[in-house]
């Protein structure tokens, strides 16, 4: 009768760990959720809050209660419009959607900014931060900061996944083992057969290892290579600042600038085509075009005034302000570096830009979709290797190769598809950016 009863306490004390652990799951999916929405609000706070408010009109409309408002017409449901709309605007109005071309009108035939560089799950967190709400009010014009952009997905993400599965698993497998024990025992009990005595939490994992040593060392090996993945990656990102944006003194939307209003990058850093640096526009460059622009699209005047105030135009008199018969120009703009490569690197963007063609996008990313500037690619001395490995020599125009070309594909001829690549001229040589 008392191992009866002790059985039943054990099995009880079993049924309670199950409940913890069916507890623990609810925990999480719930704490996931509202992960999901924080990070919406994150998005949200880097790419909409310069012209959407949550409870006011701004430079686009409130977005209070926005999904109630949509209507869907061809697509599956408001989400799907909305997905569709944040991602290509101009997209779902020459569809000829009806709802969309009464927003366009609304707005005094005002297209939003294209996002297409945000994911789909990106977009799912903007949808689910729509429902929810902010967590505190989201102001019409939100400055940016370091932490308001969009989130680089973390490496090693997946993999403590699977270890976190793997040890649910694991606890799931050793209570069902204990479960069965237990039954056992009783039925031992009542026909006085020998009992297995009960074990530790740890007594019954080497047990189950004992009894499963393959599958045992498996896992084992399994959860060491993950865990030395992980390490790996952790060690390998040091130093590494892709993702990087920086608040700047004053906002500047490249999507805006050289995405909808097609300014070529090089018509502010005019450098980069003769010089190792691509330079950084004088106050002077913007005041070509906002001696008649003062009021933006998307922050109003704010940001614009901020530049007045650096150079010392008063855009009422339509006057540089002067001071002792001089022209005002009393501080630079002190902008923050993006891009930084360490001061034992060299790198010419000339020779790249003008001599090698290289799209400025290679390097930087999709610019003109960027609202806040950040760090696209990784550059690493790894990143830039690999570049020069496989971009092939630009010879169109550029006689200097010439000679070399036809040299090269006379030692060649023999090999079918040659690739004259950077690396094929001394471009790993490390003399090359290392002096």
């Amino acid at each position: 009768m008392n191992l009866y009863k002790r059985t039943m306490r054990q099995i009880s004390s079993i049924s309670s760990l199950l409940k913890l652990l069916a507890f623990t799951f609810l925990l999480v999916s719930t704490n996931v959720s509202a992960q999901d929405a924080a990070a919406g609000e994150k998005l949200f706070k880097a790419n909409c809050a310069t012209c959407h408010n949550w409870d006011k009109p701004g430079t686009g409309p409130a977005l209070m209660g926005v999904k109630d408002r949509v209507q869907p017409g061809s697509f599956a449901s408001a989400d799907e419009w909305l997905k569709a709309w944040i991602k290509n605007n101009t997209k779902v109005i020459a569809s000829g959607d009806a709802y969309a071309n009464k927003i366009y009108k609304e707005n005094n035939k005002s297209a939003m900014t294209v996002f297409g560089f945000l994911s789909d799950a990106q977009l799912v967190d903007i949808i689910a931060f729509l429902d929810k709400g902010p967590t505190a009010k989201v102001m019409a014009v939100a400055a940016p900061t370091d932490s308001a952009k969009a989130p680089v997905e973390e490496e090693g993400s997946d993999l403590w996944m699977i270890l976190g599965i793997i040890t649910i698993a694991s606890i799931v497998i050793i209570i069902f083992t204990g479960i069965n024990r237990s039954m056992k025992n009783v039925l031992n009990a009542r026909e006085g057969k020998e009992i297995e005595e009960s074990k530790t939490f740890m007594g019954a994992i080497g047990h189950w290892m004992k009894g499963h040593k393959k599958l045992a060392s498996i896992i084992g090996l399994v959860i060491f290579l993950m865990l030395g993945k992980i390490g790996w990656d952790a060690l390998a990102g040091i130093g590494i600042y892709q993702g990087y944006t920086p608040k700047q003194p004053i906002a500047f939307p490249h999507d805006l600038h050289a995405g909808k209003n097609q300014i070529d990058c090089k018509y502010c850093h005019s450098s980069a085509r003769v010089s190792k640096t691509s330079g950084i526009p004088s106050a002077n460059v913007c005041m070509n075009c906002h001696k008649a622009i003062d009021n933006g699209s998307r922050s109003g005047k704010t940001e614009i005034a901020k530049l007045y105030a650096y150079i010392g135009w008063n855009p009422d008199s339509a006057k540089y302000m002067t001071k002792d018969g001089k022209m005002r120009n009393d501080t630079a703009i002190e902008w923050v570096s993006v891009h930084k490569l360490p001061d034992f690197v060299y790198f010419n963007h000339s020779q790249h830009v003008e001599v090698g063609k290289v799209a400025c996008q290679k390097c930087h990313g999709e610019v003109q979709e960027m609202a806040e500037l950040k760090q696209f690619s990784e550059l690493t001395m790894g990143w830039c290797i690999n570049c020069h490995r496989e971009t092939e020599v630009q010879f169109a125009g550029n006689d200097y190769y010439l000679k070399i070309h036809e040299d090269a594909k006379a030692e060649n001829k023999h090999k079918k598809d040659f690739k004259f690549t950077v690396d094929k001229i001394g471009g790993l040589e490390c003399a090359k950016c290392h002096y």
